[in-house]
């Protein structure tokens, strides 16, 4: 084993560990910090592993460095839904049951079975994490379009980073395509500088992300509500009615302010105007032609340019603005108000400085 190699395995093995002991020092943990410390510390095993692969190889050793990637897709699910406040059953922890199964079995395997094994554990890995990430990102695509219909929140925006690493997986799996190409090829030992450095990197990123983020998002419903969505073809109302909604939703967004509450939501506005949510949707998006989630975003866009208008004369900073207009970041501030002005907030109030 190279020397570079070493140090590449134990930068993402001290990586990985200091990572799970900012976790442990923090001082209120949720689910998603137990399962994101638990995976670091299977991403910390499975480095080490890796160092200790040419010294001290053992029967358990190898298995272990072969099959501990079955985790990896498991531990993602379970902490991307653990982030979106999901149910975690136990029916659930049969995900795990791939690493038992192979793990176990790799006690058994003679000697002349050995590289049909290897292959066999290969492309099931392969198989493995490409689904999850998928997954992921078909669950967190399906998410956010309901969320953008029903509820004004840019938690989703803070999310986005959940599919960098899914993106992520999905470009490591490319690589090690490309290795298992060359090793049929020419022949090269698993532990090959690119192919650490990678998974190193994935490592660091997840890191950095769910350190920075894991904690933002609260949402009110699962991953499955957006199928329950209502369909308007057979919708009972009629021309007068929706004229008299649009009014009232229009005559609420003009006299009440509740909009620039963070956690103003479809329901909060169907119980503000009395209009039954699956109809509110229909004049939103039917009638209207927009979303919830555009419409009180463009909506909280004008009061922070009126604002930023008065900003001089109230001490007002920009992020601070943002903050009281209802959105829970700067950076979905500035997003949000770019979207729907074609400027940041800080061209914005350049402009009108110089008029």
């Amino acid at each position: 084993m190279s020397n570079a190699l070493v140090v590449i395995l134990g930068i993402g093995s001290i990586q990985s560990i200091l990572f799970a002991i900012l976790i442990v020092l923090k001082k209120k943990r949720k689910s998603s910090d137990l399962i994101l410390l638990t995976w670091f510390l299977v991403f910390s095993i499975h480095l080490l592993l890796g160092i200790g692969k040419s010294s001290y190889l053992t029967g358990i050793t190898g298995i272990l460095i072969a099959t501990i990637s079955f985790l990896h897709g498991p531990f993602f699910l379970f902490y991307t839904k653990s982030l979106f406040n999901q149910y975690i059953t136990k029916a659930n922890l049969l995900h795990f049951l791939p690493f038992v199964i192979f793990t176990f079995f790799s006690f058994f395997i003679r000697q002349e079975s050995e590289l049909l094994w290897e292959i066999i554990i290969l492309i099931a890995k392969l198989i493995s994490l490409t689904f999850y990430p998928l997954y992921i990102l078909y669950s967190y695509y399906k998410t956010d379009k309901f969320f953008k219909t029903h509820k004004a929140d840019s938690s989703m925006l803070e999310l986005s980073w959940v599919r960098i690493i899914a993106i992520l997986f999905l470009i490591s799996i490319g690589i090690s395509l490309i290795r298992l190409a060359i090793e049929l090829l020419v022949g090269v030992a698993y532990f090959e500088v690119w192919d650490v450095l990678r998974y190193v990197i994935l490592v660091t990123v997840i890191g950095f992300y769910g350190l920075k983020y894991g904690m933002v998002y609260h949402p009110e419903v699962p991953f499955d509500a957006a199928i329950n969505k209502k369909k308007y073809k057979h919708s009972p109302l009629k021309n007068d009615e929706i004229i008299m909604f649009i009014d009232s939703i229009n005559r609420f967004f003009e006299e009440n302010k509740a909009y620039l509450h963070p956690d103003f939501s479809l329901a909060a506005l169907s119980d503000s105007v009395n209009i039954p949510k699956h109809h509110l949707s229909q004049i939103i998006n039917s009638e209207m032609n927009t979303t919830f989630y555009d419409l009180v975003n463009t909506k909280r866009v004008a009061y922070a340019i009126d604002r930023i208008k008065e900003g001089d004369e109230l001490n007002l900073t920009l992020e601070g603005i943002g903050y009281e207009c209802g959105f829970n970041s700067k950076s979905a501030f500035f997003h949000h108000f770019k979207k729907h002005t074609g400027k940041t907030p800080g061209q914005f109030k350049k402009e009108i400085s110089t008029d």
